[in-house]
C-alpha cells in the first residue's frame, strides 16, 4: 500500500510564481462579481422600496399610458373604417359592373383570408372544365325568319319518303301535333330536287 500513496514526481514541477493571464483574469473577475453582488442587492432594495412608496404615481402613469394607447387605437380604427368604406364602395361598384357585363369576379381581402366570388352568366363551372355539349333536340328547332330565307339542299326521294314515314309515326304516337307534322311535311316537300 505504501507505493499507492507515494507522491509521483514529474520531470519538472511548474513554478507557482509563474501565473498566466487567463488565471489572473478569472481570479479578478470572480472577485469583482463577489464585490458587486451586495451593491446590486442594495440598488434593487432601494428601487423596490421606491416603487412601493410611489405606487400611486406609477399607477397614474400606467393609466395615462393606457388612455393614450386606447385613444390611438380608436383613431386608427376610425381611419380603418374610412378606408374600408371607401374600398367597400369600390368593391360594390366592381360587383355591379361585373353583374352588368356578366363577367366573373373575385375579391380577396387580407391575403385571401376573406374571399368574395361572383360568377357571371358563364355559370358555376370551374374554368378548368370545358363547357358541356348542348343536349341534342328530339325535334327540329323553332322556325326562324333567317332560316326561311335560306334554301335547304335537296334530298333524294328515298330520304324524303323515310323522313315523312318517321314524322307520320311520331304524329300517330302523339309526340308531335298535326300542325307540326304539316309544317315538317311542307319543309320536306320544298326539298324535292327539281
Amino acid at each position: 500500500m505504501r507505493n499507492f500513496f507515494t507522491r509521483v514526481k514529474t520531470k519538472a514541477e511548474p513554478d507557482p510564481t509563474n501565473a498566466s493571464w487567463g488565471n489572473v483574469a478569472s481570479f479578478y473577475s470572480l472577485l469583482l462579481f463577489l464585490i458587486a453582488i451586495p451593491f446590486v442587492l442594495i440598488v434593487a432594495l432601494v428601487w423596490l422600496t421606491g416603487i412601493l412608496g410611489f405606487n400611486t404615481y406609477i399607477f397614474a402613469g400606467f393609466a395615462v399610458l393606457l388612455v393614450i394607447a386606447i385613444w390611438r387605437v380608436y383613431r386608427g380604427w376610425g381611419r380603418f373604417k374610412q378606408r374600408l368604406a371607401a374600398q367597400g364602395s369600390e368593391v360594390q361598384d366592381l360587383m355591379r359592373e361585373a353583374a352588368k357585363t356578366g363577367s366573373n369576379m373575385e375579391v380577396s381581402v387580407m391575403s385571401g383570408l376573406f374571399t368574395v366570388r361572383y360568377h357571371g352568366r358563364g355559370g358555376m363551372l370551374p374554368e378548368a372544365l370545358p363547357p358541356g355539349r348542348p343536349a341534342p333536340l328530339a325535334l327540329e328547332g323553332p322556325f326562324l325568319e333567317a332560316e326561311a330565307t335560306e334554301v335547304p339542299p335537296p334530298l333524294p326521294p328515298e330520304r324524303i319518303r323515310e323522313e315523312l314515314a318517321e314524322f307520320l309515326r311520331l304524329r300517330e304516337e302523339g309526340v308531335i301535333t298535326s300542325e307540326e307534322f304539316d309544317r315538317l311535311k311542307t319543309s320536306l316537300l320544298q326539298r324535292i330536287p327539281a
